[in-house]
């Protein structure tokens, strides 16, 4: 009788830790799911994250009497009437991500103290082609439809202007010169909830 005691005290034995055994494997089981669960719900997050530094450069060209592509000139003065100006506008993109790309033209006058003045009223603009579009025609802003990829030149966002110089001469007095700015903004068009640039998330005020 002692002899089968022992035994079925072994035998509990054995039991209890089969059990223990079982139970820390299906915790162990549980908190790996858990950790997995952890990654899964936090990769969405990390992959919205954009790195590295959005570099563009936009450039103003003009035609010279050959017709090849100059740099523009900064200023010129303004005649009398209305001048008709080759100007055309593009952006780079000059780093090592794929950009989405809007500009902003801004047409200035500059009085004969050096003093300028905003002028878009006067001037209107020669859209390049259907590569660009408006949002809201009321904030300037052109949009590429297309996303530009590192080392990539856009297409036109404009290639003239219309000035009205009478009317600038009127305002600002004889002796008036101009200036076209154009300026670029990108951001990162990877890991973007939408292939439309309109949508495009991150875009400065």
């Amino acid at each position: 009788m002692p002899a089968d005691n022992t035994q079925a005290t072994a035998d509990s034995t054995k039991t209890r830790r089969r059990l223990w055994v079982l139970l820390v494997a299906v915790i162990c089981v549980f908190a790996a799911a858990q950790t997995l669960s952890v990654i899964t719900r936090e990769k969405p997050f990390l992959d919205r994250l954009q790195f590295g530094a959005v570099e563009i450069e936009t450039s103003i060209t003009t035609l010279d009497e050959t017709g090849a592509e100059v740099p523009a000139p900064e200023g010129g003065e303004l005649g009398t009437g209305s001048v008709h100006m080759e100007r055309i506008v593009r952006v780079k993109n000059t780093g090592n991500h794929a950009l989405f790309i809007r500009a902003k033209l801004r047409f200035e006058c500059i009085d004969a103290a050096g003093t300028p003045y905003p002028a878009d009223d006067l001037v209107s603009y020669d859209v390049g082609n259907d590569a660009w579009i408006q949002r809201n025609p009321s904030d300037g802003y052109l949009y590429l439809t297309a996303v530009l990829e590192p080392s990539e030149v856009s297409e036109p966002a404009v290639t003239g202007v219309d000035v009205d110089t009478a009317a600038a001469i009127a305002r600002h007095g004889e002796g008036c010169t101009y200036r076209l700015v154009a300026d670029g903004y990108g951001v990162q068009s990877e890991n973007q909830k939408s292939d439309d640039v309109l949508k495009a998330e991150g875009w400065p005020a």
